[in-house]
């Protein structure tokens, strides 16, 4: 709590005044925000790793998605061809 001029705590029913109520509440506020801010960055940063994970694995399934669609053309091409009776010699 507050002490008085002379370093004594207020006593409950001593009402204190507007500008020490005025400085209580500027410095609560400071901190509340200032801890707001650490809380959001905190929760952006575990966001932001979950995302780059998330962006990551779909790119992974997207390059073997895109290998699996090579293979299924060679598959088809390679048969119409008639390469496997050739030896793949023209």
């Amino acid at each position: 709590m507050n002490s008085n001029a002379d370093g004594a705590q207020p006593s409950p029913t001593q009402e204190r005044s507007t500008a020490e109520l005025v400085k209580e509440l500027s410095e609560q506020v400071s901190v509340l925000v200032r801890d707001e801010l650490k809380l959001a960055q905190l929760e952006m940063t575990r966001k932001g790793k979950r995302a780059g994970i998330g962006i990551g694995m779909l790119g992974g399934s997207g390059l073997a998605a895109l290998y699996g669609l090579g293979c299924v053309i060679a598959s088809v091409i390679a048969p119409s061809a008639g390469c496997w009776r050739r030896g793949w010699r023209p």
